[in-house]
């Protein structure tokens, strides 16, 4: 069996990093204090320095704001990765390799990795050396964009033609099956058809993920031809999801992660966020040739705290800044507007200004409620008008509507009230009546708690909710699955631990949907060998990856007992069943049949036993109660 990610992989990486010479290697100043290390926190804003780093421990803690953790978790916090991906690529800098095991699925993804990372040279070259690139170098002349951020950002050239591809393809023993799945040609169908190389004769910006590999291309068309669009953008392929890639969130996660309020900026093209990088502003991002939407939103906020958008002045850049906002402010992310003048956009304003008249913008733009009231307003022939009023308004309280936040809503409503010269209390109740109209969230099991651990909450019997299906998520899992969903994190891959968790603690165990879920996709992954646990994350809404992201920052608690893996799976699942006994015990009637009466005994001395025995007989109880459970699970 492949070694994949162990208890014992996650050790060795940990022994080999200089926790100190990590933390440095993200821009943050460490200096001696005793034995320890300390630094002005890079999760907050502060002068004095309340960052402790204990180096022979491997931990950090900020005294200011309570963040704390290992070299993962920093690696996860400051780049926006996922627990595996922060593990691989701690094991790529210390020199450790990390078996994978057998899955054509991820050695075609390998493949195409490779594929990418090879073509997107081969353009760079194209673009250096070719004489029909020539336009391309002059474009690039003219924007402004210099040898050196051509070679940071990998933009390049496509040759014309298929036979240039086909060329390369059989020098770098790639088939043209591959480069089609790559999104990069289509290849030949009949006899006689030579194919169709996608990006022929355009320049090309390489698109990469959060991890910086090349996934994707955006061709710019450099001579004008009305049957082809301006930019041509990979298709969507293995290794490639619009949805899920940001332009220059590989270079601007850390950078967000460690500014001083940790603000993303979110524009709108490459060549935007490009120059936005090189004059000093490396927090900035954009989609590609899509909307924004709720998985970029989600990958922000993993490293930011606040957005601020810079888009196009506008109709079409208004609407888009309108959306993005509410996406954001759903996440629970302040939202503001930079306007830039004249018509400019980001690349024509610091080309023609210095950088500190852009960060002056930026410090003085609006919130996403003010630029709305104001665009809104432009939009109207007479804006003082009922109806001017009444469409206005409805469009903005829709805006604050996203937000779930009550207090942040009531200080939007105050100040959209201010802006339109209307009373708070009448916004107010627009706002109540909108948000009641709105559709129901995504149903799912109401819990209640009880201690730490929830039970599903019974609807009186003059209540008609149950009509309407079960009511949203109101609270988060009991502490005890928290440290449970934790405990997984920390021991993903591990074949032994799944078989643990196959035969002793069935999806019925479990309080909360949420760590149902979770367990179920930890197993998958486990028995697939690859990251399911990321895109599981970052499927969430915000609510429930919140409560995920607050288990992963406890991964590695529980073994700090000393209880070694087996012991410390042993006191869980002992836990989980006397929990999940006490539930069941709680919802039988106080007086019932003799059936009832026998299984409440018989629970109630399975919950004493499985308590005070040594784990062999606990063990050997729990595999009791379930053939006795069975009938009633299924």
């Amino acid at each position: 069996m492949a070694q994949g990610i162990t208890e014992a992989v996650v050790d060795d990486i940990k022994s080999r990093i200089d926790l100190g010479d990590l933390i440095s290697s993200y821009g943050v100043a460490v200096k001696h204090a005793g034995s320890s290390l300390v630094a002005c926190c890079p999760f907050h804003n502060e002068k004095t320095p309340s960052f402790n780093i204990n180096v022979a421990k491997g931990f950090y803690h900020c005294f200011g704001c309570g963040e704390s953790g290992d070299a993962i978790k920093f690696v996860m916090k400051q780049d926006g990765l996922s627990f595996v991906e922060a593990v691989k690529k701690l094991a790529a800098q210390c020199g450790i390799e990390i078996a994978e095991r057998a899955d054509p699925e991820a050695a075609r993804r390998r493949r195409l990795y490779a594929l990418m990372a090879e073509v997107a040279q081969f353009y760079h070259r194209c673009l250096g050396k070719m004489r029909e690139a020539a336009p391309a170098r002059e474009y690039l002349d003219k924007r402004r964009l210099d040898a050196k951020t051509q070679e940071d950002y990998l933009i390049g050239y496509a040759p014309s033609g298929m036979s240039g591809m086909k060329t390369w393809a059989e020098k770098y023993g790639y088939t043209l099956d591959e480069m089609e799945a790559a999104g990069l040609v289509i290849a030949p169908k009949n006899k006689g058809d030579s194919g169709y190389h996608r990006f022929g004769g355009r320049l090309m910006f390489s698109v990469k993920d959060k991890q910086g590999r090349v996934v994707a291309f955006s061709g710019r068309q450099l001579v004008e031809n009305k049957r082809s669009g301006k930019y041509v953008n990979s298709p969507e392929t293995a290794i490639f999801k619009k949805s899920n890639v940001l332009f220059g969130f590989d270079k601007a996660a850390g950078a967000i992660a460690r500014s001083a309020h940790r603000e993303a900026i979110c524009c709108e093209g490459q060549i935007d966020t490009i120059r936005l990088h090189t004059c000093g502003f490396p927090t900035a991002v954009a989609s590609l040739g899509t909307a924004f939407t709720e998985e970029h939103a989600r990958m922000i906020k993993r490293v930011a705290d606040a957005a601020v958008l810079m888009y196009d002045d506008d109709a079409a850049g208004h609407k888009a800044s309108v959306k993005t906002g509410r996406i954001l402010l759903a996440m629970g992310m302040p939202v503001r507007v930079a306007s830039l003048p004249g018509g400019d956009d980001p690349d024509s304003f610091l080309c023609a200004h210095p950088a500190a008249d852009l960060q002056a913008i930026i410090d003085a733009s609006e919130s996403i409620v003010a630029f709305q009231c104001r665009s809104e307003r432009a939009k109207e022939a007479n804006p003082g008008s009922i109806d001017a009023v009444r469409r206005v308004s409805k469009e903005v309280l829709l805006t604050i509507a996203a937000c779930p936040s009550a207090v942040v809503r009531a200080a939007l409503v105050d100040e959209a009230a201010k802006l339109l010269g209307l009373p708070s209390a009448a916004l107010a109740e627009e706002l109540d009546t909108l948000r009641r109209e709105a559709p129901p969230p995504k149903p799912a099991q109401e819990p209640r708690q009880d201690e730490d651990w929830y039970e599903p909450a019974v609807a009186p019997e003059n209540d008609d909710a149950g009509d309407r299906g079960p009511r949203p998520l109101a609270l988060p899992p009991p502490e005890k699955e928290i440290a449970f969903m934790a405990f997984l994190t920390g021991n993903e891959y591990d074949s032994d631990l799944a078989a643990s968790i196959g035969s002793l603690l069935p999806r019925q165990v479990f309080a909360h949907d949420l760590t149902r879920r979770f367990v179920e996709v930890w197993c998958d992954e486990v028995a697939k060998g690859e990251d399911l646990i990321g895109p599981f994350a970052d499927s969430l809404p915000q609510e429930e990856r919140e409560w995920l992201d607050k288990a992963i920052s406890k991964q590695g608690n529980a073994e700090a007992s000393g209880l070694g893996k087996e012991g410390v799976f042993a006191e869980m699942a002992r836990f989980l069943w006397s929990a999940y006994i006490e539930r069941e015990l709680g919802a039988m009637p106080a007086v019932g049949d003799p059936e009832t009466d026998a299984r409440r005994i018989a629970l109630s001395l399975t919950a004493r036993a499985i308590k005070l025995s040594d784990w062999q007989n606990a063990r050997q109880m729990i595999l009791e109660t379930m053939k006795g459970e069975q009938t009633k699970w299924t």
